[in-house]
């Protein structure tokens, strides 16, 4: 491993020891009265998933020179749990905290809405880790494209159904269901989008917008969702299967569809 690779492994440690710790300790040290905890164990277990949808990538799909070493296996692996962790800090942007409304307010449905999110970061930076390339700013590059995208179709389908209102305030696990399932849909096109073999900054851009143009159907389609499925005063609390598993499953359809068709260049 080469000086800046080293560096750059011990702060993604330090950091991801940081986040992850946070994560795990900050539930424990909160202590609530009357109210049952609600959506922790799924927070729990939700990181784990996330790793090992890092490992399999990278065991699979990374550059030829990564698959079989194990240093650059746990540099890029630590790089991920760090760069998830990160991000997951910021959901509140979009309008979930998973410290305000998870930890503090025992909001279950948040917590489903977290999940996907987390899962869909996942995804975006594992993409980066796709194909062929001379080193590990070409995955934060890649991955960095695709996070962000990610985040800019989450706060567009925000500005258009306050999807995240209803989660935080009606507590609508319906809802929760279809944000989770809108963003890890959106993750695995996103996450298609970077992947590839390193040519250059500029054509990494131009490939991306060329393949990551569904998302922008998902965001439509998603919109019309929300107006449709929301809480009403006839329906206060929509049935999460029909108004929440069956939209985010289509979301879901739509994406691995798209994706398989295209293909994952390995």
């Amino acid at each position: 491993m080469s000086g800046d690779e080293v560096v750059v492994l011990l702060v993604s440690t330090v950091l991801a020891f940081w986040f992850w710790g946070a994560w795990y300790l900050r539930p424990v040290l909160v202590r609530r009265v009357g109210r049952r905890p609600s959506g922790r164990l799924l927070l729990r277990l939700t990181p784990l998933v996330a790793v090992a949808i890092l490992w399999i990538v990278l065991k699979t799909a990374a550059s030829f020179d990564v698959r079989d070493d194990p240093k650059y296996l746990v540099l890029y692996l630590v790089l991920g749990a760090a760069w998830v962790g990160f991000f997951v800090r910021l959901l509140a942007v979009a309008g979930i905290s998973t410290r305000d409304d998870v930890v503090e307010r025992a909001n279950g449905s948040a917590a489903i809405a977290v999940a996907g999110a987390m899962l869909a970061i996942a995804l975006c930076y594992a993409g980066g880790n796709i194909g062929d390339g001379p080193g590990w700013w070409v995955v934060v590059f890649a991955a960095g494209l695709a996070t962000l995208a990610l985040f800019a179709v989450w706060l567009l389908l925000e500005l258009f159904s306050s999807v995240s209102e209803t989660v935080t305030v009606d507590r609508d696990a319906a809802a929760a269901i279809r944000l989770a399932g809108f963003l890890i849909a959106c993750g695995v096109i996103l996450g298609r989008a970077v992947a590839g073999d390193w040519e250059s900054a500029e054509m990494t851009v131009r490939e991306f917008a060329a393949v990551a143009w569904p998302v922008l159907a998902l965001v439509v389609m998603a919109v019309v969702v929300e107006r449709l499925a929301r809480p009403t005063t006839e329906t206060p609390r929509p049935s999460p299967v029909p108004f929440g598993l069956v939209p985010a499953l289509s979301y879901l359809a739509v994406a691995i569809y798209y994706v398989q068709r295209l293909g994952i260049p390995v």
